[in-house]
């Protein structure tokens, strides 16, 4: 996500200068999410996103965060998806959700009021394509007749399908359908041990295995010292918060959930990993220790933020993964 004007084809090849760097100082992975029509930033398609930035870091795992889901095909995201799992080796995670912006709705000739419906139904879909010979589906919204999917991901039965969640109904989505929530970064202490409450007593009822993965996005931040991170970090957040909530995220929430407040304090308090190498280590540790994070997506770049910034930070950032080990 870039300011508009950037110089996109300078930006490409800085991602791949930034993925390179953030294999070679311990990351586990990247992600890349699905947003169109985002003025005042610039966002590349994340299919070949992913694609290319898989052949630049063969050795990560890639992450969909997110395939805004009801507003495609079930066909055409089953063999998107399944592709990236060949590409990438068998280690492609679908990170999914549901979408908030009615622009989006409307260019796609759907509607907002049915995207959780669309959702369950285009999910069912998908994974009878990746695991069926042969899928006839006649639903609400989608129809199948004999169709035969032409490729097939590498993992059995299919990458695993972390549901992105920010409100109470998310959740109990991701305990029902999902194989992992993908916790929001705007769930703040209390609404993060709420709603980690409400998977796991909703996945209970429903028979449902615990989650082998249990990925969360936070804010992030870090510098040499605690001041430094704030400084580097302030203005992208607080820039980037403001076009959330012109693009109506914050209506998305619900009214405990709310924290997208554009006050940079509160938010440091509740929903981020800010600080020094040490601070952050800290920070991420506990959140293992409290709701059993595994995947941890952390934000090194915002928009505005130039290129040698953005790999001082993954160096450091790379200090705090081998503290963690």
């Amino acid at each position: 996500m870039v300011l508009t004007g950037t110089d996109l084809a300078t930006q490409w090849r800085e991602h791949i200068d930034q993925v390179t760097a953030a294999a070679d100082h311990g990351f586990g992975f990247f992600s890349v999410g699905t947003h169109f029509a985002v003025h005042p930033f610039q966002y590349f398609n994340i299919y070949p996103w992913l694609a290319r930035l898989t052949a630049a870091a063969p050795d990560l795992t890639v992450v969909s965060s997110v395939v805004l889901v009801p507003l495609a095909n079930p066909l055409e995201v089953a063999e998107q998806v399944a592709t990236l799992d060949v590409l990438s080796g068998g280690r492609f995670r679908f990170g999914c959700g549901l979408g908030y912006r009615p622009v989006e709705f409307d260019m796609f000739e759907t509607s907002l009021r049915h995207r959780a419906a669309r959702f369950t139904e285009a999910l069912e879909v998908m994974r009878r394509l990746w695991t069926e010979d042969t899928v006839t589906h006649h639903g609400r919204f989608f129809h199948l007749d004999e169709v035969r999917p032409g490729v097939r991901p590498v993992q059995d039965p299919h990458p695993p399908v972390w549901i992105a969640t920010n409100s109470e109904p998310a959740t109990r989505r991701a305990a029902t359908v999902g194989d992992a929530p993908f916790w929001s970064p705007f769930l703040g202490g209390e609404a993060l041990r709420r709603h980690h409450e409400l998977h796991e007593r909703t996945r209970r009822e429903h028979g449902r295995p615990a989650p082998a993965e249990v990925p969360i996005a936070r804010e992030f931040s870090i510098g040499r010292t605690r001041a430094q991170a704030i400084e580097d970090g302030r203005a992208g957040m607080i820039r980037k918060w403001e076009v959330y909530a012109e693009h109506g995220l914050q209506g998305s929430l619900s009214e405990k959930d709310k924290q997208l407040t554009g006050d940079f304090e509160e938010m440091a308090r509740e929903t981020f990993v800010l600080g020094d190498p040490g601070e952050c280590a800290e920070e991420i540790a506990r959140y293992g220790e409290e709701f059993g994070i595994t995947h941890m997506k952390l934000r090194v770049q915002y928009p505005g933020m130039p290129h040698d910034k953005v790999m001082e930070r993954i160096a450091l950032t790379g200090a705090v993964i081998e503290r963690l080990r």
